[in-house]
């Protein structure tokens, strides 16, 4: 059995209780500051608790920017909310989730929640068979609903809970000695402590002046944000998600409390380091490095709040600026039409009216129209806490209009959107291409996901739960994903969970878009580490408003097996193994598969279960799986057609193509007539176009970009009786 904090937190050896008052207050606050002579007065008459109280009123009496709003603003911000937004959903959803906090019901992620009669907490309690959701417990996300409540109606129950709650917890969970316990998911991992100096300050200054929010338990809790800001110092991270989280909740605590003598240094050393590491998490396209769009979202919030304070602060947002707008455009092009993020890597199901939000905030400090149309059309009742009532007018006034761009590719990170319009039923691919770095992101290049009529069509199996389990290695692994698994292994090899190398190398090749088709090139060389390396390539045609044709390429001398996977959402399957045809069976809104032949007598196509995580929960749900074995090059086509209530007859012909008088093999040219209901196309993909072996030099290793492999325009190819000299060729003959 693994002895860690939970049993050893009260063990003098291993933690510390918090300081007295009269010896905090005399030094670790730096009485010098003229605002508090009184503070310094009391203490020298050796009244402990007047010093205490002087201290309180210097934070209450707002004489300086600590925060998003100070103390004497908040019957003001109280008043606006009753008057502007007490019959708003968001606003009666923070009384309903309070009012069952104060009965020690509480929320933790994916669903699930903590009862606690009569306010016995238990913080170190390992919760549904994951430490995630005790972390989750002890990062305070939740107090935030106390707070709001309490402005909405000034029910003294909420600060009284949120009062227990904090004294509670901070009696209960002594700040070690040292950095004993930083490597085990504990209450004091520097993660969660963190967090918390960025989700307790708002329920702090909100009931700030509540009678329920005693004296005693305010100096304990400023006593707590001292040590948290002290232990952050010490031992954040210095890589990936975590630091920014750490270093931002520096900063927010530093200005927070400014009176603390620890505080300048924690500023300055926030200001100075922050930048660097945000660099190094965001590439220059705005996409964060880890291959999530979850984590892309938790990056991007430590910006955007920093950014929204800096200007309630007047403190110059610098760089975070520019970078700040490009996560957004990213985070504008990663929403699927169902209001969701795509969920590639470590990403689950979101609150889709909280990601509007998010867009809402993009579109206030950015005054951009297109974040606006992914936002709301009034500013949400959770922004008056960040920009304030004044910001109100502005933001209402500002139109809302669609995005200009339907298509994007963003080379560095690795992300690949095509739609067809911004409305909820239209059509949308998203593909990852690109370099994941860290343990939240998946075995997963060159995996896309479909939608169309409002549903997930094409689905990524999800994050899974961080346990590493048999369940979480499905979740990471190759064939979790709609991509295709060479020689049954995965595309890289994964060390220790959290210590893995970067995912597979991928180049982005070609992107195109255009009032007829988006068109997106790009591969991979995970299996380039074979004794016969194989490069895996995938090109994808949205044919508008139609179809998707998916045309995987393979490079390799020897002979291998490929085994292509495709996930349907579950339900229903019908699989007509004469045609190669596979369907789901659902209500309004479905996808057929349509498999010409690869011309492999091992050509097999069935349909095998899979496993798809969605809110702490796995489900099962049906897989397409096409296994083939062949030597050379080899190329593997599927048409995707999402369709209603009546599946559409398809037929598909392959067609003659030339170049230079000679007729082109089948892994030279997809050349495919495709006939359905209401259109005849006549498509052809010239695969010659790039040396995608010469991505990597002799060595493995990637050549310098002015030496990469240049695209080669193919001459006087001739198709549908027609000469061309483009790659993408796409004749569209409508019917009706």
């Amino acid at each position: 059995m693994t002895v860690g904090y939970k049993d050893l937190r009260h063990n003098p050896a291993y933690t510390r209780p918090q300081m007295s008052d009269d010896e905090f207050l005399k030094t670790m606050l730096d009485l010098d500051r003229p605002e508090l002579a009184e503070v310094a007065a009391q203490l020298h008459e050796g009244n402990v608790s007047g010093a205490r109280d002087a201290y309180l009123e210097v934070i209450a009496s707002g004489n300086t920017g600590r925060y998003y709003f100070d103390v004497r603003d908040v019957p003001g911000l109280m008043a606006y909310a009753v008057n502007s937004y007490s019959q708003e959903e968001e606003a009666k959803q923070d009384i309903a989730e309070a009012d069952r906090i104060t009965e020690g019901d509480i929320p933790l992620f994916k669903g699930k929640r903590v009862v606690f009669p009569k306010g016995t907490y238990d913080w170190n309690s390992w919760l549904y068979d994951s430490s995630q959701y005790q972390l989750h417990l002890t990062r305070f996300v939740y107090v935030k609903r106390l707070a709001r409540a309490y402005a909405l109606t000034g029910d003294e129950k909420y600060a009284k809970c949120f009062n227990d709650m904090m004294s509670h917890f901070i009696d209960d969970n002594p700040m070690p000695v040292d950095g004993t316990f930083r490597a085990e998911h504990s209450t004091w991992d520097p993660l969660s402590v963190g967090v918390r100096l960025f989700m307790l300050p708002e329920a702090f200054i909100t009931f700030f002046s509540s009678p329920s929010f005693e004296p005693q338990v305010k100096l304990k809790l400023i006593k707590s944000f001292h040590e948290h800001g002290q232990y952050v110092r010490k031992y954040h991270a210095t890589h990936g998600n975590h630091v920014c989280m750490q270093l931002r909740g520096l900063i927010q605590t530093a200005l927070l409390l400014p009176e603390l003598k620890d505080s300048a240094e924690w500023l300055e050393y926030g200001m100075r380091e922050m930048p660097g590491y945000i660099r190094q998490n965001v590439y220059p396209d705005g996409v964060q490095f880890e291959g999530s769009p979850n984590y892309h979202l938790v990056v991007m919030r430590d910006l955007y709040e920093l950014v929204a304070l800096f200007h309630k602060l007047g403190i110059a947002a610098g760089e975070y600026q520019e970078i700040l707008e490009n996560m957004f455009v990213v985070m504008m092009h990663l929403l699927a039409p169902d209001g969701q993020l795509v969920k590639f890597g470590d990403t689950d199901l979101q609150v889709p009216s909280e990601l509007r939000n998010v867009m809402s905030l993009g579109a206030y400090l950015y005054q951009r129209s297109d974040f606006k149309a992914l936002g709301h059309e009034r500013l949400p009742f959770s922004l008056i806490w960040r920009v304030g009532p004044e910001a109100v007018e502005n933001y209402n006034q500002l139109k809302a209009e669609d995005p200009a761009e339907s298509a994007a590719c963003f080379p560095a990170g690795g992300y690949l959107t095509s739609r067809q319009g911004w409305k909820h039923t239209d059509m949308y691919m998203a593909m990852r291409a690109g370099v994941g770095v860290g343990g939240h992101a998946h075995s997963d290049a060159l995996s896309l996901v479909l939608y169309a009529g409002g549903r997930e069509l094409l689905a990524d199996s999800g994050m899974g739960l961080f346990e590493w389990n048999k369940e979480r290695k499905y979740a990471v692994s190759t064939r979790a994903h709609n991509t295709v698994v060479v020689d049954g292994q995965d595309q890289h090899v994964r060390s220790f969970h959290w210590n893995t190398p970067a995912t597979a190398a991928c180049r982005i090749w070609d992107f195109q878009s255009n009032e007829q088709y988006d068109y997106t090139f790009a591969s991979h060389y995970g299996y380039t580490r074979y004794d016969d390396p194989v490069v895996h390539s995938r090109k994808v045609l949205f044919v508008k408003n139609s179809y998707w044709l998916i045309v995987d390429l393979f490079e390799a001398k020897g002979q291998h097996r490929y085994e292509q996977y495709f996930h349907l959402p579950p339900g229903g399957v019908a699989y007509d193994c004469r045609t190669g045809e596979v369907s789901t069976q659902l209500e309004d809104a479905n996808l057929l598969l349509v498999h010409p032949s690869a011309g492999q007598e091992t050509d097999q196509l069935s349909v095998v279960p899979g496993l798809v995580f969605k809110q702490g929960n796995y489900y099962d749900h049906p897989v397409v799986k096409r296994s083939l074995t062949a030597a050379g090059r080899t190329v593997i086509a599927t048409l995707a057609v999402p369709f209603g209530a009546a599946r559409p007859k398809v037929i598909i012909e392959r067609l003659p193509v030339q170049k230079n008088g000679v007729e082109l093999s089948a892994v030279e040219a997809t050349a495919l007539r495709i006939v359905m209901e209401d259109r005849v196309d006549e498509i052809c993909l010239y695969h010659n176009s790039f040396n995608v072996e010469g991505y990597l030099d002799h060595t493995g290793n990637i050549i310098a970009e002015p030496l990469l492999p240049r695209k080669i325009e193919p001459e006087a190819l001739e198709f549908a009786g027609a000469a061309y000299s483009q790659d993408v060729i796409v004749i569209s003959n409508r019917t009706e």
